[in-house]
C-alpha cells in the first residue's frame, strides 16, 4: 500500500493543501487527538477543495467508507499540513485520498469513499461532467470502489451496549453525522495504541439513524451500530499495534 501511494503522490492532476492548528477541543486529557477530530478534518478539507475548485453546491454526496492509517496522532499545538486529491472515480462514486503530516510528527493517510446522489431523488447518481473537468487527471483513470467490506451482521456472540445520539451529533440532512460513530469508538474500543504506534480505524456505512438511544454491538475490534429495530447503521474496525 505504501507503493500504491507513493505512485498516486506524482499523478499529475488537482491536490489541495490546506494548513490548520491542532486546538483544545480536539485532544484528550493527554493532548493526543481525538477519532472524531480526525473524522472531522477529512469532512472539512474535502469541502474546502470542492468550494476552492468552483464545484457547485447544489450537488449532494453521501460518504460510504473512510480508512484511516495511521503511524502518529497529531498532538495538541500541532500545525498540521493536509493534502488531498482524487484517486478514484466510478459512475456515481468518488475515491478521496488525504494525508496528514505535523511538525510534532503526525503522520496519517486517508482514503474515504463517497457516493454522487440526486439531490431530489436522494438515489445515486453519475457524476457530473464539472466533476471529471476538476478531478479526472489526479483519479488517473483509477476505479473507485464503494462495495462494502465489514460483515454485515454482528456474532451472536457479541457484546451488547447502548449508546445514545443526541441532537448535536445530527447533522444536515437529519441523520448522526460520520463522525460521531467515532466519539463512541474511542468510548467502547482501546485505541490508547495508535497515539504513537502503527494502527488502522475504518467506518463503513450502511444507512441513516437519528437522535435517541441505538444498540451497539462489540466484537475483537468491531462495532456495529443498530436502531432499536435491529438495522445496522454504521461499522467501525480498529486494528492496532501495541508499543514494543
Amino acid at each position: 500500500q505504501g507503493a500504491s501511494r507513493e505512485r498516486r503522490r506524482e499523478l499529475t492532476g488537482r491536490v489541495y493543501i490546506h494548513h490548520r492548528d491542532v486546538d483544545g477541543i480536539d485532544v484528550d486529557e493527554r493532548g493526543v487527538a481525538h477519532p472524531h477530530s480526525l473524522g472531522r478534518w477529512l469532512q472539512e478539507v474535502a469541502v474546502a477543495d470542492s468550494l476552492d475548485a468552483g464545484l457547485t453546491r447544489e450537488t449532494a454526496w453521501i460518504i460510504r467508507r473512510t480508512r484511516i492509517e495511521s503511524e502518529r496522532l497529531p498532538r495538541f499545538d500541532e500545525m498540521l499540513e493536509l493534502r488531498t486529491w482524487c484517486s478514484g472515480m466510478a459512475k456515481s462514486a468518488a475515491e478521496r485520498t488525504i494525508e496528514i503530516r505535523g511538525d510534532k510528527g503526525a503522520k496519517l493517510d486517508a482514503t474515504a469513499i463517497w457516493v454522487h446522489l440526486d439531490p431530489v431523488l436522494s438515489r445515486p447518481a453519475r457524476l457530473p461532467e464539472e466533476f471529471h473537468a476538476v478531478y479526472g487527471a489526479s483519479a488517473a483513470g483509477n476505479r473507485a470502489r464503494s462495495s462494502l467490506r465489514h460483515d454485515a451482521r454482528p456474532p451472536e456472540d457479541a457484546e451488547v451496549h447502548e449508546w445514545r445520539f443526541v441532537r448535536a451529533d445530527i447533522d444536515v440532512v437529519g441523520h448522526v453525522n460520520n463522525t460521531m460513530y467515532w466519539r463512541a469508538a474511542e468510548q467502547l474500543l482501546d485505541l490508547d495504541a495508535l497515539a504513537d504506534s502503527p494502527g488502522s480505524l475504518e467506518a463503513e456505512y450502511r444507512g441513516g439513524i437519528g437522535a435517541g438511544l441505538a444498540v451497539v454491538h462489540r466484537s475483537e475490534g468491531r462495532l456495529w451500530f443498530c436502531d432499536t429495530s435491529g438495522e445496522v447503521a454504521a461499522t467501525i474496525a480498529a486494528e492496532t499495534t501495541a508499543p514494543a
